[in-house]
Parts: structure tokens; sequence; C-alpha cells
């Protein structure tokens, strides 16, 4: 058995005896450590704006270090892993590496921390030599520094000290952890033991949502009033990257928008806000190596002169925005953007829009609907002229919602047109059901108690002729209609027998079965099977062969808010006749959208609002989203689909158009997830 040498324990004990190397951050990471992905030196001159915030790093009057940056800004390689670089190789001490997840904290050991390990060269000598020192979760070095990594958890944040702490992607963190508050306060905590010597990290792009729908920043060094990575960034000295324009020379810090930009032979180019100077993508590297960082209260005149004084804090916090991202092109910001606003303006989804803004352009997102200013007389002043229940020029099919209420159906209809453009064509209640009484007269409809009642839905709705207006002679009849399937105990039963009777009829293609998700957590239109058969908790006779479409209201609610918004006539835009009272816009205006989602607060009537969803959700069905309007298919061509309605009797049906596009076959096997992902 080999004896070690006393020269070799030497140089072991040499590493933990040497003192610290009092050296810039930057200084030391540039030395040596090797950037995950590309096997190459880290440069100061890919991310001059990495500087600062790394240098602060080792700043004793400091408590912490705050960064809000965009994605592909080199934040994580330079001020988490070149945190850790300094930390092992200049200053040693026990640090702590939170992730988002125990998943992301293994795959993030296992690739970044490996890599750096690995192959810088000054981190490979210093890893302890034995292998119960290097596991996924924790690692040791030959100086006697410990590091682990965890993830947003109390057991991970209580009983240990660590002279650093880092902390990323936060804002993915859960809000609230263990009922005890955010992550960033029993962080903190975990160093203080080390006094002046202790730091945390906390670095992210946001991924709050800013929920103030009149917050106006005071000035561009102001961050939005979010939970998260912003609520830390206004504690600090709240600095920007300033960088001069190459026209004008004057200092200026990019804004996280579109608007920003403009386009010149295709290309986007930055807007110069001193000047006006539209500033081509290839000025700028020369515009982020001549940059500076200022903090609030301080200005930089056009000769580089620094004046004011930053406000005091024990948080140095730095917000970097999209532009000055040193891996994210101009180009691609401005093209990324259209397509997710096209995106926005088809579907009504905001999700890709917001991803975009908060990860690539590093601000927080204000949702669409707190733009939005809902007022029942504005809408009502802007109905129009028209004959009454008839089809305007524009239209290219119809569609018809029922909302089921205890003695009623109230059905509305409507007309669609290119891009979404559409028209309210019809109005009314459906009161009094073809049962007569003991004295001769109608009974009241009654959806939960009388499956009979429910039949006046096909010739009075689903195949309910409405003229041309320029034709009264010729006409349409809806293509689809949807029926809430919801409501009071009984509904839901006779709503599934109301389906299996338009199925006997021939008529299952223009009837959809409705219902609100309670979650909003899928996509617009989700297709499922109910199957209550042997469940002694359901009172709905479903036998798995009835399809129901359940909802996301709340993304359909938001689009159908900024559609109300629109101006101007045109893809989007709601056309109302005149001949509507008061009470249609006050049940239109009747929720109100907060944090948690629509809220009708008032308990105000609000069928108009939900059937223009419903509505909508007729439409998605019929997939009018990627219709050729120049060429539509039969269905959607009101000259092909037209019936003539001087040849319908009373209560007689109409003759039936062409057919929609058929729904896709049921899944066998999971009937929880079948159908379009609208």
């Amino acid at each position: 058995m080999a004896n070690a040498s006393c020269t070799g324990i030497l140089r072991g004990a040499a590493e933990i005896l040497r003192p610290p190397r009092r050296i810039p951050v930057a200084d030391a990471v540039e030395q040596g450590m090797i950037v995950y992905g590309t096997n190459e030196p880290w440069k100061r001159s890919r991310t001059p704006y990495m500087v600062a915030p790394m240098n602060a790093l080792a700043n004793r009057q400091l408590e912490g270090v705050i960064f809000v940056g965009p994605s592909r800004s080199g934040k994580s390689a330079a001020l988490v892993e070149g945190f850790l670089y300094y930390a092992t190789t200049c200053d040693p001490g026990d640090f702590h590496i939170i992730h988002m997840t125990q998943a992301t904290a293994q795959h993030y050991s296992r690739t970044r921390i490996e890599s750096l390990n690995r192959l810088s060269p000054a981190m490979r000598e210093r890893l302890s030599p034995y292998a119960n020192d290097d596991n996924v979760y924790a690692k040791r070095y030959r100086n006697g520094m410990n590091l682990t990594i965890g993830w947003p958890s109390i057991t991970q944040l209580s009983s240990f000290d660590f002279r650093y702490v880092a902390l990323t992607d936060y804002d993915r963190y859960p809000e609230d952890v263990g009922h005890e508050g955010d992550v960033y306060t029993p962080a903190r905590k975990r160093t203080q033991t080390f006094m002046s010597a202790g730091r945390v990290l906390v670095e992210s792009s946001p991924g709050k949502v800013l929920n103030d729908a009149k917050w106006q920043p005071r000035n561009a060094h102001e961050g939005p009033p979010c939970n998260g990575i912003f609520a830390l960034y206004n504690q600090g000295d709240r600095q920007r990257w300033y960088w001069p324009c190459p026209e004008c020379r004057e200092y200026f810090t990019a804004a996280p928008s579109p608007e920003a930009f403009t386009t010149v032979d295709g290309h986007a180019c930055l807007i110069c806000p001193q000047c006006g100077s539209a500033l081509e993508a290839r000025h700028k590297p020369a515009m982020n190596q001549a940059g500076v960082w200022l903090a609030d209260g301080q200005t930089i005149s056009a000769e580089g002169v620094i004046s004011g004084d930053p406000p005091p804090s024990s948080l140095a916090s730095y917000w970097l925005t999209g532009p000055a991202a040193a891996y994210q092109g101009w180009d691609s910001l401005l093209q990324r953007y259209q397509h997710a606003y096209a995106t926005l303006e088809r579907t009504g989804d905001e999700k890709p829009l917001q991803a975009l803004i908060t990860t690539d352009y590093g601000t927080a997102y204000r949702p669409r609907h707190l733009h939005i200013t809902r007022d029942s007389r504005l809408l009502a002043s802007r109905a129009e002229e028209g004959e009454k229940r008839t089809i305007p020029p524009g239209v290219y099919f119809l569609t018809a919602a029922v909302d089921v209420q205890k003695d009623r159906f109230v059905v509305q209809v409507m007309g669609w047109g290119i891009g979404g453009e559409r028209w309210l064509i019809d109005r009314y209640n459906l009161r009094w059901s073809r049962r007569l009484g003991g004295n001769g007269e109608p009974e009241p409809i009654d959806p939960a108690r009388q499956l009979p009642d429910w039949a006046i839905l096909f010739d009075q709705v689903t195949c309910k002729p409405y003229p041309f207006a320029d034709d009264p002679a010729q006409g349409l009849i809806p293509v689809l209609t949807a029926v809430d399937s919801g409501g009071k105990a009984g509904v839901t039963e006779r709503a599934y027998d109301f389906w299996r009777m338009a199925r006997a009829r021939g008529l299952g293609q223009r009837v959809m079965l409705i219902k609100g998700d309670s979650k909003n957590s899928g996509p617009r239109l989700s297709k499922t099977y109910p199957d209550s058969s042997g469940r002694a908790d359901r009172k709905a006779d479903a036998r798995g062969e009835i399809p129901v479409w359940l909802l996301n209201t709340l993304i359909l609610k938001d689009s159908l808010a900024a559609d109300l918004e629109r101006k101007e006539p045109g893809p989007g835009y709601i056309h109302f006749p005149n001949w509507l009272g008061p009470w249609f816009y006050d049940e239109l205006t009747a929720e109100t959208r907060g944090v948690k989602g629509w809220e009708n607060l008032s308990n105000d009537r609000n069928e108009a609002f939900d059937l223009c969803v419903y509505n909508h959700a007729a439409a998605l069905l019929l997939r009018f989203e990627g219709i050729h309007w120049e060429k539509p298919p039969a269905w959607a061509d009101p000259k092909r689909a037209a019936v003539g309605i001087a040849l319908i009797g009373d209560g007689e049906p109409a003759p039936v158009p062409p057919n929609p596009p058929a729904a896709k076959p049921k899944a066998p096997a999971s009937r929880n997830a079948g159908g379009w992902g609208l």
C-alpha cells in the first residue's frame, strides 16, 4: 500500500491556508473560467455590461446583488458560474445555489456545474479527489469549501449558514415557500452569520405579471411594481445600462419595448430617443463597449461625465433590457414580437407575447385587458343602423349560442366575416314551450325537467333562417349552435339527451355542447367525453359517447374584451345593431377582470358577454381562423350555403345547407384529452 508523501500533504493543505486573492471578480473569471456550451474562456468584451455586477459581488459594503435581464444576455455564465469560480479560486466560502425545482437543479449540476469543474483548470485542480465529495447536489473542494445545489423549500433554507447564496431564475420560484413567504428573505438570513463577508446574488429574467393598470414609471430607473425580481430591484440602487448614440453621442438606455425599434430596408433599427436616428445593428457591439451603468439619480453627459449620487442601499440592483443583450439580434427581437402579436390577434392567446416581453425584452408583462376601459354607454354609442334581424354585407356564415336559464333559453346569433369581423344578427329569449296547460295556454319552458322543451331549439335556433339585407328572398341558417350544458340540477342530463335527439335528426354536426373549464388551464377549446356510468356521484346520464367542449373562458373573455376595444371596423371588430336596448350593453360589461379572472361582482345579468364567448367557441370549432376567404368552403360561402326564405313555412325547419367540418373521431383510450387544442 502506497504511503502519502509529506510534500503532497503540504500541497493539499496549502490551498486551505492560502489568503484570499483581492482582485476584481471579472478579472479572476477572465483569467481562466471556461463558459459552458462554448468551451472557450469568458471574455468581458462579449458581455461588457456584466463587469460591474460581477465586481459588485466582492463589495463588502453590499449585502446582495440583484440582476434583472433578458435571456441570451450571458447573465447565468457571468454571475452564477462566475461568482462560483471567483469564490472557489479567490475567496473560498460555503456556497449554495438554488434553482427552480429539484429536476432543474439536478440538470444544472450535471451540465453547467460539471462543465465548470472539469473544463476550467483552476476549478479542476481544486476539486476534491475523493469520489464521495463529488455528488449531484453537493461538491467539496480542496480548500475546504462546500458547494450545495438545491431548490426552493423550507429544508433548503433553514438551519444552515452559507457565506454565498445564489438564486437563479428567481421569478420561476413559488411566491410562497412553505407558507413562510419568498425565498430571498431566508436566503439573506443564511449569509448574515458571515456579516460583511456574506453575499446574496439574485438573477432572473422577469416572469411576474404587472396587474396595475394605471402604473407609469416616474423615470427610466423605476421597475414595474411586481412581485419577484422587480420587487428586489426596486429596493436597490436601480441601475440601468446607458450607451452612447453613434450619431449624436448622447447616452440613453434602451426601452424594453418593440416601440424602441423601427424598420429600415427590412431590418430592425434602434431609435435614439435623443436625436431620432435609426441605429443599425452593426453599431450594437461598439455601443455596448462604451456603455456604463447609472444608478437612479445619476446622469451622464455626451463627454461621459457622470453626475449625481446613487440612492443609499445595501443592494446593488441592475436592470438590462433586451436590445442590449449580446446574444439577441434586433431583427429577431422585432420579428418574434410581430409573430407573437399576430398570434394574439388571431387566437386571443396572450401567452406567446407574454413570454416574449418577459424573457426577450426583459420587462414585466401588462395583460392586455388592463388597457381596456369597458363602458356600456361607449359601446352603445357605436351601434349601427340596419334592417332588424337581417344579414348585412360582409357576413360569410352564422353561428348561434344558447344560454340555459331556469325558465328560458337565451339565444344570440352572430355573423362572421373576414378575419373574425362579426355582426350581432339576433338576440331573443325562448320562454314558452309547446306544452299546453289546463287552460290551453302554453306552459313556461322548463329546461331542467322537460326534455320536449329542448326540441324547440331545432326550428327556433339551429335551423332558423335569416334573410340577406340586400336579397330578402335568400338567407342563411346557423352553421353551428353552441349550447351550454351546465346550470340547474337536471340541465346537464337534458342537454345530453338533446344532443342525442340532434344526432338522431341528422343535426349532430350542427350542435355542440359546451361547458366552462373551471381551472381555465387548458387551450381555448378542448374536446371531452364525460362518462358518468357506474358513478353514484354523477346525476347526468352519460356513457362516454357525447362530446362536450370545455372552454377556457379566461382566454376567450380576454380576447372578447380586447375585440370590444377595437375602434375601427375590420378583423376582430364587433358590429352591433341600433335596435338593441341599453340592457344589452349593460350585460356586455357586467363582468370585470381581476387578477384571478373575470368576475360578476354586482351579480348583474351577463348573458350578452357569455353568449359572445359561446359564439366564438362555435367559430373556433369551425376553424374559422384558417379559412381562405377568397375561396371559402361551401358552408362558409353565402352564395352556396343560401336557403330560400319564402319556401320555409312557419315552424318548419329550413333546408340544411352544406355541413360544417366534422370533428375528429373520439379517442378510445383517453376521453379527457381528445379533440383539437384550440
